[in-house]
């Protein structure tokens, strides 16, 4: 939002002592380019998901990209006027105080969910590079609207899992070494109005089931108006993933229904709920 208004000389202040947050950054090429960056911080392009459930197996078709979101961010932060560390407090629209120091002018929320939440746990390691195509998430009946996902990159892999519980049981076993991890919390939100222009996981636009924020960025950036569409779509994948939570079993036995089909998505890679929809079925 900062580079958009870069003409306007806008300040940045950030809570982190540096920038570069790691993320697994799956996102459509759709949304990619709604970001409107440069093709340099895309690390890979991808054409296929599998999702694996012991002997099944679905074929996900669509446009992918991985998006280098460190990289991007260290980037914004040598393009652009940022404080940090310092932890900003808002006061209006117009007005912020940090260190006893007020700002005026207009005032963009990026300060991440306040609200209440379901917190799920994730973690991801870095490993060394996989020969391998696709994207592979598995699921496990034991993880309930959990997953696991091994995403081979270049020059490393990303292997992880978010779970309501303690995640790394369910991290895929991958013959590699494993180089760094990374993990944090994501919030299982219905987005609430703020009162003041807001951008990021503070609106709430957080995909419930994969937890990707990016997507509600990019819709965002596009136009504000796009608020009432998105926070009616996050409000029904919210809906979808606490009834997958309470039917999660029955709905992987379910899935051997799928066992070798290709299910081709476009626009259903960021509204999720399409896929729930009878003529997707």
């Amino acid at each position: 939002m900062a580079y958009k208004l870069k003409s306007d000389n806008p300040l940045v202040f950030d809570r982190r002592r540096f920038p570069g947050k790691q993320c697994t950054g799956i996102i459509s090429r759709s949304t990619f380019l709604k970001l409107s960056i440069s093709r340099e911080f895309v690390d890979r392009d991808f054409k296929e998901i599998r999702v694996i459930y012991g002997r099944t197996e679905i074929f996900i078709k669509g446009d992918f990209v991985r998006l280098g979101r460190d990289r991007l961010e260290r980037w914004l932060d040598s393009e652009l006027r940022v404080i940090r560390p310092v932890n900003a407090m808002i006061k209006g629209p117009e007005e912020v105080q940090v260190n006893g120091k007020t700002y005026k002018g207009d005032v963009y929320d990026a300060s991440g969910w306040k609200g209440k939440a379901n917190w799920i746990k994730a973690v991801e390691y870095v490993t060394e590079p996989l020969n391998q195509e696709e994207i592979v998430v598995t699921l496990d009946s034991k993880n309930p609207a959990g997953f696991g996902w091994i995403v081979p990159l270049p020059d490393k892999t990303l292997v992880g899992a978010l779970s309501k519980y303690d995640p790394r049981p369910f991290v895929p076993k991958v013959d590699r070494k494993v180089l760094s991890f990374h993990g944090g919390a994501i919030p299982r939100v219905r987005p609430e109005p703020t009162g003041i222009k807001s951008i990021g996981d503070r609106t709430g636009l957080i995909k419930t089931f994969t937890g990707g924020g990016i997507f509600g960025i990019a819709e965002m950036l596009e136009s504000t108006s796009n608020y009432s569409k998105l926070k009616k779509e996050i409000d029904r994948q919210f809906l979808i993933t606490k009834l997958l939570e309470k039917t999660w079993r029955l709905s992987l036995l379910g899935l051997r229904v799928f066992n070798g089909r290709t299910i081709n998505v476009e626009k259903e890679f960021d509204f999720h709920s399409f896929l729930f929809s009878l003529n997707r079925l």
